[in-house]
């Protein structure tokens, strides 16, 4: 074909504005109907005390090398009521508010039939020297009810990308200038490998956000009287019993899938 005698299709300006306009009402309509939708799910969930489901981990093979040198399965944790970490061999600070409510927890399913498990995924574990990683948490015990995993960058930047596709932390764990940029909360595994989030409302488990709404009002009562100064929207102790009794919901409904 000689596209030297092709000639530029005439185009109709009124039929292309008119085609823009039809996908602006599409847009707008979907965002009203999705809103809409939306709404009424939190007017049918909000009062549940059924931990809202946040995502399905579905992936068959998604190996753990973890601190006894072994080779696990995610799947391995399926049966089970699981609480996830992300953190370094030594944690920073910033991670302490995820820590002490991992503590009370534990602590609260100390004598009971059943306790969650807990998987870590040791940011600086090594691949060479897993063993290293057998300090991390060591307080709740040792694998396999206690599974540190190594999440290094060597090699297991897929598993790092793995932690925020499907795990929801909020980002994919990075090391920047010997400091690791992380998500600290803590995320709750149903007996279904599902992602569970608050009870009603599609929010994972962050305790360190609501550290910082507990402080920011404290300094602003040092500055303003208390009856101009609005409340934390959640505290420290009503998260964490929050928590407490999801996992009681789970353990109470065992083979209950999502949010109904």
């Amino acid at each position: 074909m000689d596209v030297s005698k092709l000639e530029p299709a005439e185009r109709d300006p009124k039929k292309l504005r008119a085609t823009a306009f039809k996908i602006v009402i599409f847009m707008v309509c979907s965002g009203i109907f999705l809103n809409y939708a939306y709404i009424q799910y939190q007017k049918r969930t909000g009062n549940s005390e059924r931990p809202s489901l946040l995502t399905k981990i579905t992936e068959p093979e998604v190996e753990l090398l973890t601190a006894d040198g072994q080779i696990r399965n995610l799947q391995d944790l399926k049966g089970h009521v699981t609480l996830a970490i992300t953190i370094p061999v030594t944690p920073p600070e910033e991670s302490q508010p995820s820590l002490d409510a991992l503590k009370e927890i534990m602590e609260a399913f100390k004598d009971a039939p059943e306790k969650p498990k807990i998987l870590v995924f040791v940011l600086d574990g090594s691949n060479l020297d897993p063993g290293k990683m057998s300090g991390v948490l060591s307080e709740y015990g040792s694998e396999p009810d206690v599974l540190r995993v190594v999440a290094d960058a060597d090699g297991k930047s897929s598993l790092r990308s793995f932690l925020k596709a499907k795990m929801r932390f909020n980002v994919t764990p990075t090391e920047k200038d010997g400091k690791f940029l992380f998500d600290t909360r803590l995320v709750l595994l149903d007996q279904h490998l599902h992602v569970r989030g608050h009870p009603g409302a599609s929010r994972g488990w962050d305790f360190e956000k609501v550290d910082r709404f507990e402080k920011d009002y404290m300094a602003a009562l040092e500055v303003k009287p208390k009856d101009e100064v609005p409340p934390p929207p959640m505290t420290t102790p009503q998260l964490r019993k929050m928590l407490i009794d999801s996992i009681n919901y789970l353990y109470e409904h065992p083979n209950e899938k999502g949010q109904k």
